[in-house]
């Protein structure tokens, strides 16, 4: 069964991803449907979307992206002596096979947090690759990882 905190957690990591996807595909431009490298002669698997009509998703879905969170989380011990928290901010390309590639942080803290954002993003499984016309496509796509110090073990 699931907590009020651990059900919170999970509403408060997808809006934030969500706001941030959104934040992405605005400030691109106005179009809904948005590459990030538009190119006549580009193979379908080399273009990079920003906006698809299916994005792509952690296998299991939202609450199971939370779940592994909070499961693999090495919250860093420089953060904990200097009892930091905050959300680091990462961005990655969910390729059309589902792999993650380019990982990166748009904004974080140190204190080892940005480095464990890394590790704990390039540590997960494929993802199912968002589609556009039906078709698996490259996708950039960004999430936040919290960091509390509520949550150590």
């Amino acid at each position: 069964m699931m907590t009020f905190q651990t059900v919170r957690k999970s509403m408060l990591l997808l809006i934030a991803s969500l706001f941030i996807g959104t934040m992405t595909a605005c400030s691109q431009g106005s179009s809904l449907i948005k590459s990030v490298q538009p190119s006549e002669h580009a193979e379908p698997h080399e273009e990079i979307f920003t906006v698809v009509e299916t994005p792509p998703s952690f296998p299991g879905g939202m609450d199971r992206f939370s779940d592994y969170i909070h499961q693999n989380l090495r919250y860093p011990a420089d953060a904990i002596k200097n009892k930091v928290e905050g959300r680091v901010f990462v961005s990655f390309l969910v390729m059309y096979n589902g792999r993650l590639q380019d990982v990166t942080v748009l904004r974080g803290y140190g204190y080892g947090m940005n480095e464990e954002a890394v590790r704990l993003v390039q540590s997960m499984p494929s993802w199912i690759p968002g589609k556009q016309a039906g078709r698996p496509v490259n996708v950039k796509y960004n999430v936040v990882i919290p960091f509390e110090l509520s949550s150590v073990k």
